[in-house]
């Protein structure tokens, strides 16, 4: 009977151990098996400028650029402007031939600002709703740039670079 019984406190301990044994196993094979977490597509700022106070910023989803806004500023000489005309005229002027040329371009906005015989102007493409095709047609946009379907944000910051930009994430 004692034999038995030992037997069988041997079995029902190898029995345990090895059970506890399995579940240490797994929960050791749980802790290195790897973890995937996928990464939310935030909205990245990156801010560039050059020597001549012009500055762009982009706001992309991981190569696709979602929005570009670009400040520069040009004289009124570079512009054709005339000393004799008032900032009324200087001002209509330029919103008409402005108005005319991108505004009537879906996703495009410009607007301007006379400061000091010069005009600031802003420039703001919104590629989310814009036709790629029809930027590249108006100039504003390098066929370089654009993907099939998006405008890359790599391949447009490395043009950029190339022409003395500094860029930089926000």
């Amino acid at each position: 009977m004692r034999v038995q019984y030992l037997l069988c406190a041997c079995l029902l301990l190898c029995g345990c151990t090895k059970v506890s044994d399995l579940t240490h196993q797994k929960s050791k094979s749980i802790e290195k098996a790897p973890v995937t977490v996928k990464k939310a597509n935030k909205i990245k700022v990156i801010d560039c400028k050059n020597d001549s106070s012009q500055q762009v910023t982009f706001e992309a989803k991981g190569d696709k650029i979602q929005k570009m806004t670009q400040k520069f500023a040009m004289s009124f000489s570079d512009l054709g402007i005339t000393e004799d005309m008032n900032s009324e005229q200087i001002q209509s002027k330029i919103n008409s031939s402005l108005d005319d040329k991108y505004n009537s371009i879906e996703g495009v906005h410009v607007s301007t600002e006379l400061k000091e015989q010069q005009v600031e102007v802003t420039l703001e493409m919104d590629f989310k709703t814009a036709n790629i095709d029809t930027l590249i047609e108006s100039g504003l946009l390098d066929k370089g740039e654009a993907q099939s379907d998006y405008v890359s944000l790599k391949k447009t910051q490395s043009a950029f670079k190339q022409e003395g930009f500094a860029c930089m994430i926000k």
